[in-house]
């Protein structure tokens, strides 16, 4: 007597056996969807029908991932070559990076020398023009046919007399400074400066300090004698002239040092400013206090 579970068993299988398209040619051994199919047969049946199916599944999911492998690769190849380019770029950085800082180092060290340099520089120029004085106003022409150390030696002696030079002074070099005379521009200039140059710097100094008390007229002229100085160091005592003026109007004694140095008396002490900022803030704080 046939089992009916069993027959209808054989047929599934012979029908997922015919879908995967793996044709099942007759064959006298293989029992009809009619005959009798024992248990033994049909594991058979369904082990190769699952082995089958792996290999199908297997083929499928290598064919599918075989471009993700590739590109997978591919990135990987790119990221190690990131980071290859990365850190040498980190060792380059780090290594200009120390250059950069020995750079400012030595830049540092180079502004402060060359700082050093100027100001020497500036101190020799300066020392050499300490015998010097810059006479301002005398008429143009008044030299005419004459040495021009000749008429500033016989200038002076006229206009301070025998009690302050018993002889002429000494005088190395004396030259008006360069440009065109006034009488050249029709008298719309100045007289150009007269620089003279003293043998001797006491010479210099009396005549500096006699000028400052005294009125020098010539021609109808008045005279007026500076220091001869760089005009970066006109420019370092020019600047405090402001202050100066408000310690003037404040009735307070001051003098400016050689090179460019306020001292200021003030309540019986000295006070000495080597900056207008400084000088600026103790004058403001003072007249305050006098109001």
């Amino acid at each position: 007597m046939q089992n009916p579970p069993l027959t209808r068993a054989a047929s599934s299988v012979a029908k997922l056996t015919t879908s995967s398209g793996d044709e099942i040619l007759p064959d006298a051994n293989q029992p009809s969807a009619a005959d009798p199919v024992t248990k033994y047969e049909l594991e058979s049946l369904l082990n190769k029908l699952r082995d089958s199916f792996k290999e199908d599944m297997a083929t499928l999911v290598n064919e599918s991932t075989q471009s993700l492998k590739q590109s997978v690769s591919q990135l990987g190849q790119q990221v190690a070559s990131f980071n290859t380019r990365l850190t040498q770029t980190e060792v380059t950085v780090g290594e200009n990076f120390k250059h950069i800082t020995e750079i400012e180092v030595e830049v540092k060290t180079l502004k402060t020398e060359t700082q050093i340099l100027h100001d020497r520089v500036e101190e020799l120029e300066n020392r050499s023009r300490r015998s010097n004085l810059r006479i301002i106003n005398i008429p143009e022409g008044s030299e005419k046919d004459q040495d021009p150390i000749k008429f500033m030696a016989n200038l002076i002696m006229k206009l301070v007399g025998p009690d302050v030079f018993s002889n002429p002074p000494e005088i190395e070099r004396a030259h008006r400074t360069p440009g065109f005379r006034a009488a050249d521009t029709g008298g719309s200039t100045k007289p150009r400066v007269f620089i003279v140059k003293f043998l001797r710097y006491q010479d210099k100094e009396t005549l500096r300090r006699w000028a400052t008390q005294h009125p020098l007229e010539y021609s109808g002229s008045t005279l007026r004698v500076y220091p001869d100085i760089s005009a970066a160091l006109a420019k370092r005592r020019g600047a405090f002239k402001e202050v100066k003026n408000k310690l003037y109007r404040n009735g307070i004694k001051f003098r400016l040092l050689h090179p460019a140095r306020l001292q200021v008396w003030s309540g019986n002490k000295n006070h000495y400013f080597d900056s207008p900022e400084e000088a600026q803030v103790f004058a403001d704080r003072n007249s305050s206090s006098r109001e």
